[in-house]
C-alpha cells in the first residue's frame, strides 16, 4: 500500500511539473444573437457550445505556453514587443526631432536585442526549472520541495544575484541530499515507526542523488533567469511611500506617512 501510494503522489507530482504554464493570453469571440427566439436551455447550450469550440482553437496556445517546452508562446510575444519597439521608437524621435531619432533608434535595439537574448534565456529558464521541478517531485519530501518554491520565487536583480542564489541552491543541494541519507530515517522511525523507518531510507537514498541534481539545474536556471533580467528594457517600477492606510470606517483621509509604515509592517508580519 505504502509504495502505490508514493507511486501516485510521484506521478502526480511529475503530472502538475509538466503542465505549468505562465503568461499565456486566450482570446474568446464573443457570442451574439439577433433578433433570435428561444429557451433557456437552448440559450444555455448554444453558449457553451459557441465557448467550446473558441477553446479548442485556442488550445495551441495552451500548449505553446507550456513551461517545460520552455515557453515558445510568451518567447515570441517577447520578440515580436522588441521588433515592434525597434520601429516605433525612430518613428517616435524622428517626429520630435533629429537628436530624439538618434535617441529613439538607441532605445529600439536595445528593445530588439533585449527581447531576443531576454526570451531565449527566459525560454531556457523555463525549461531547466519545468527539470528542477520534477527532480524535487521525485524526493516525495514536502518540506523540501516548498523550500525550493519559496527560493525560486525570488526573481534575481540582476545576473549577480542569479548566480549567488543559484550557487546557494547548488550548495543546499549537495548538503541536504547527504545528510538526509542519516536524518529521514531517523525522523521517519520517530513518526511512523519502522515503516516510517524504511521509507525514511528510499527518501534518503532517493534525496542523495535528486538534491545534488536538482541544485545543479537550479543553478542553471538561476543564471538563466539573471541574465534575463539584464537584457529587459524595462525599468522595475518602485512605489515611493508605503501605501495609504484605510480604518475599519474605509474613509479617505490625509496621507500619514507613520500610518502606512506601520501598516506596511504588520501587512509583512502577516505574510
Amino acid at each position: 500500500l505504502i509504495p502505490f501510494q508514493s507511486l501516485n503522489l510521484l506521478l502526480k507530482s511529475i503530472g502538475a511539473t509538466l503542465t505549468d504554464v505562465q503568461d499565456i493570453v486566450f482570446k474568446l469571440a464573443f457570442f451574439e444573437l439577433r433578433y433570435h427566439f428561444c429557451t433557456t436551455q437552448q440559450l444555455q447550450s448554444a453558449v457553451i457550445r459557441h465557448y467550446s469550440k473558441q477553446a479548442i482553437k485556442q488550445m495551441y496556445i495552451l500548449i505553446l505556453g507550456l513551461d517545460v517546452l520552455g515557453n515558445p508562446f510568451g518567447f515570441i510575444r517577447g520578440l515580436s514587443e522588441g521588433v515592434e519597439a525597434f520601429f516605433y521608437e525612430p518613428y517616435q524621435g524622428a517626429i520630435q526631432g533629429p537628436e530624439e531619432f538618434i535617441e529613439g533608434m538607441a532605445l529600439g535595439f536595445k528593445a530588439l536585442v533585449g527581447g531576443a537574448v531576454g526570451g531565449l534565456a527566459g525560454a531556457a529558464s523555463r525549461i531547466t526549472g519545468a527539470m528542477a521541478k520534477g527532480v524535487a517531485a521525485i524526493t516525495m519530501d514536502e518540506d523540501y520541495q516548498q523550500k525550493r518554491r519559496e527560493a525560486m520565487n525570488k526573481q534575481p536583480t540582476g545576473l549577480r544575484e542569479g548566480i549567488t542564489r543559484g550557487g546557494k541552491g547548488l550548495v543546499s543541494g549537495f548538503v541536504s541530499g547527504i545528510t538526509g541519507i542519516v536524518t529521514k530515517p531517523i525522523r521517519g522511525a520517530q513518526e511512523e515507526g519502522a515503516a516510517g523507518f524504511f521509507k525514511g531510507v528510499g527518501k534518503g537514498l532517493v534525496g542523495a542523488v535528486a538534491r545534488p541534481t536538482g541544485g545543479i539545474i537550479d543553478m542553471a536556471s538561476s543564471t538563466f533567469q539573471g541574465i534575463k533580467k539584464v537584457a529587459d528594457s524595462s525599468e522595475d517600477v518602485i512605489s515611493l511611500r508605503p501605501p495609504r492606510f484605510f480604518g475599519e470606517d474605509g474613509v479617505i483621509r490625509p496621507y500619514r506617512l507613520r500610518d502606512g509604515t506601520g501598516s506596511q509592517m504588520l501587512q509583512v508580519k502577516k505574510m
